[in-house]
């Protein structure tokens, strides 16, 4: 019964190793790493497109601030028509008017809050379309230069604590990307 059990072991010896040849050559087969670096966050800070969305971003904030602060003027010297008229008036008409007055504050406060979630989503999507050009320009990169392992190393994501400056990519990629997109469209949909 021995040799039947030493030659079952044989048998699932060479079982394992005719299933783990292929694995084996599959890894030999991987190519080396080509490894670069980009600091992704700065590329976009500095880009000219990323300045240009900041402009029209503030530009629009400014506009969206003096349309409420105009509003917002306007209920104030209303609401204080209203506190001077508070003797003169019979109660419930005051009491009526205190309620419009109520309801005309909060549709300010809304349109404020409705003007915020425009201007972040037109952020957002102006973001969307400097990333897609920088993906585009970090792809020709990497072809050109044969790299297959591109590394970011911005501010917000430590991924790598070292590296070489020679395997920093992020000067050309910038160029690239201010050659590609000088400004983003904010739709207003």
């Amino acid at each position: 019964m021995f040799p039947m059990l030493k030659h079952l072991m044989l048998i699932a010896a060479a079982a394992l190793a005719v299933a783990v040849a292929p694995v084996a050559g599959q890894a030999q087969q991987m190519p080396a790493p080509v490894i670069a670096v980009i600091d992704v966050g700065a590329v976009e800070r500095q880009s000219i497109a990323w300045q240009s969305l900041r402009e029209q971003i503030e530009a629009r904030r400014a506009s969206f601030q003096a349309q409420l602060v105009e509003q917002q003027n306007a209920l104030e010297a209303e609401q204080r028509e209203l506190v001077s008229q508070q003797n003169l008036l019979n109660p419930e008409v005051f009491q009526q008017r205190q309620q419009d007055f109520r309801k005309k504050l909060s549709e300010l406060q809304a349109l404020g809050r409705q003007r915020k979630q425009e201007l972040d989503r037109l952020y957002a999507s102006a973001r969307r379309q400097i990333r897609e050009k920088l993906r585009e320009v970090v792809g020709e990169i990497a072809q050109e230069r044969g790299i297959n392992l591109m590394l970011n190393m911005s501010r917000e994501d430590r991924t790598v604590s070292y590296v070489d400056n020679a395997l920093i990519v992020s000067e050309e990629a910038l160029t690239r990307l201010n050659d590609r997109i000088q400004a983003v469209t904010l739709d207003s949909q």
